[in-house]
């Protein structure tokens, strides 16, 4: 059974938030309803979307600047920004941020629905590589996200970092554990193991190869 696609509703109007969480989740969507821009990061680091509503007017900001987040950590989602604010600067303003339609209030529930579909039918290009955000200790492929240990995280950088080149066992021990005879190369070969699988999690088409008598590399 395929699980319903992932919305990002982002309005602090009660009246309007209430009739879109049932419209919407009657319609087939599993809705997840933020009031502001802090609860909506959250609720997007927890579950990536498959589709976001955004509005510009919050009580803690401006949600373009959201919008210019989501892309920046990497999330493909299909952007809908819903608003009043209809001006033309205010919409290309919104284009800029990575939104990819502009529906302005008052607005018709069946052509909100008709933008979704069009939108989710039409799709957008995943990120172009692989993405390591500092902040979540996330590892993002398109719309996707993993996270990660502290280990992992420490080992996944030097790779990144070097992507395309080999890179021993003793440099990613040193990068991870610290000095060099506190754990042994096994323990590097499992770590290496978790993040294949991850990558694997991600959809990622990147891959971490086994470079016989050196280490390890990431390759595109």
């Amino acid at each position: 059974m395929t699980a319903p696609p992932r919305l990002l509703l982002v309005e602090d109007d009660t009246g309007i938030g209430r009739m879109l969480e049932r419209g919407l989740a009657a319609e087939g969507y599993a809705v997840a309803w933020s009031r502001d821009l802090r609860s909506a990061v959250a609720a997007a680091r927890d579950a990536v979307p498959d589709i976001v509503v955004l509005d510009r007017m919050l009580p803690d900001g401006d949600g373009v600047g959201l919008c210019r987040a989501l892309r920046r950590f990497g999330v493909a989602a299909p952007v809908l920004m819903l608003t009043a604010r209809d001006a033309l600067e205010d919409k290309l303003e919104g284009f800029d941020a990575g939104a990819d339609d502009y529906l302005a209030k008052p607005f018709e529930f069946d052509e909100l629905l008709a933008r979704l579909a069009a939108l989710r039918r039409r799709g957008v290009a995943p990120a172009a590589e692989l993405t390591l955000h500092e902040g979540s200790r996330s590892m993002i492929w398109g719309a996707r996200r993993v996270r990660l240990t502290p280990r992992e995280w420490k080992l996944m950088r030097l790779l990144r970092e070097r992507a395309g080149e080999p890179t021993s066992r003793a440099a990613l021990i040193s990068e991870a554990w610290g000095a060099p005879g506190e754990v042994s190369e096994n323990a590097v070969d499992v770590y290496i193991g978790y993040l294949r699988r991850k990558l694997a999690e991600v959809g990622a088409p990147a891959r971490i190869e086994t470079v016989r008598g050196v280490g390890f590399m990431l390759a595109p």
